[in-house]
């Protein structure tokens, strides 16, 4: 669903990530090819294993080409398995274009592949050094006595090998963005999680290191003077009971304060968070008055929901909306990402089971994008029940 006055930007990064899939299309043309040439059968079945084993090369570098690269110590592994595709490409354009009797034209194919093998790294150089070799084995047949090219099929060969290596370079440093983002995002929230327990810490020990110390002594000096001075003991009983009662109100208020911070505080983490990941973020309505229960509710189903967005949607923007329709409170939560609707992980299904104790409903749609849509009844259980039993 799009945001009212917003064009929705394409998402280019999920093209660029599936764009290296669609060049094995072409091997329709090597293939038909050798399946209706006049080439012995042990030829064909040679040259089909060659075009199998190009494909699984393909899969291999495609499937692989972000985790290889993640780590340092990957990048070489990486840059193995890229020569082996492009050097296989060559040996597959030799084979079908200089063998007597094979093909002939449709091995240009393969150099078309050899310039997109090329693009799988992060080195645009080395890319580019990839296709001018492809190029300049283009005019190796006709060098060889071969019939050469006309100038439609050198200019074909030239647009299409440049516009493979330069879609799968894309390709492969988007999803190498997209991998750093992510870690990133991770440390982010470990590096938070931690200073969230130190100040937890903190805040104990602030609270209750001195407080628990006080009673300790009092009590101490209590069970000392339980035998010489009953009446002094009992004051010091007293006095413990005092302690630990304001100790019990400040500890409850602190666990209070643990608990959320509000809605307006999340949705300002929710922009932080947003904004580290490049996604917009659009409040389409003011904030709402709400019941403590159910600003608590909303903040956690929107705090997953940004999670979910900045790890898993490559979206441009994200849109909230909380309002109040007829008895219920809602909140909508919804995407311009890859969308679908993938199994759902332990957060979300936690948080389904907290808004349903709350009364209230969690959907999920995965269309165009992905919205998560959560409503609250103005009455809460208890005050229903309350309710209930006051009309009966």
């Amino acid at each position: 669903m799009q945001t009212p006055g917003v064009v929705k930007k394409p998402n280019w990064g999920r093209f660029w990530r599936l764009f290296p899939l669609v060049w094995l299309v072409y091997l329709y043309f090597p293939i038909s090819g050798v399946l209706s040439s006049s080439t012995p059968e042990i030829i064909k079945l040679l040259i089909m294993l060659g075009v199998a084993v190009f494909v699984w090369l393909w899969m291999q570098l495609y499937s692989q080409r972000e985790a290889r690269v993640r780590h340092a110590r990957h990048l070489e592994t990486h840059q193995l398995w890229v020569l082996a595709g492009y050097l296989w490409c060559l040996v597959m354009f030799a084979g079908l274009t200089l063998l007597p009797g094979v093909l002939s034209g449709n091995g240009f194919t393969f150099l078309v592949y050899a310039a997109a093998v090329a693009g799988f790294q992060r080195s645009f150089r080395v890319a580019l050094w990839g296709l001018i070799v492809a190029v300049f084995a283009m005019f190796v047949p006709g060098w060889l006595g071969a019939p050469p090219l006309g100038v439609l099929d050198i200019v074909q060969v030239l647009l299409l090998s440049s516009f493979a290596m330069y879609g799968n370079h894309a390709g492969f440093r988007q999803g190498m963005a997209q991998e750093r983002l992510e870690e990133v995002q991770l440390e982010k929230e470990k590096l938070a999680a931690d200073a969230e327990r130190e100040r937890i810490a903190r805040d104990l020990h602030d609270l209750l290191g001195h407080t628990l110390s006080v009673i300790v002594l009092k009590s101490e000096l209590a069970s000392k003077l339980a035998e010489k001075n009953p009446a002094r003991a009992i004051e010091e009983i007293r006095e413990v009971e005092r302690i630990s009662r304001e100790a019990l109100s400040e500890v409850r208020a602190a666990v209070q304060g643990y608990k959320g911070s509000g809605l307006s505080a999340e949705l300002a983490r929710s922009k932080v968070a947003l904004d580290a990941a490049g996604v917009r973020l659009v409040l389409e309505r003011p904030l709402l008055e709400l019941p403590p229960a159910t600003e608590a509710g909303i903040s956690m189903v929107l705090r997953e929901a940004v999670t979910n967005i900045v790890r898993h949607a490559r979206a441009q923007s994200c849109t909230v909306v909380i309002e109040q329709r007829g008895e219920a409170y809602w909140l909508e939560v919804r995407d311009d990402g890859v969308g679908g609707l993938g199994p759902e992980g332990s957060g979300l299904t936690g948080m389904r089971e907290r808004v349903r104790a709350l009364g209230g409903e969690l959907k999920r749609e995965g269309e165009g994008g992905t919205r998560l849509s959560a409503h609250f009844p103005v009455a809460q259980p208890s005050q229903r029940s309350a309710l209930k039993k006051a009309t009966a």
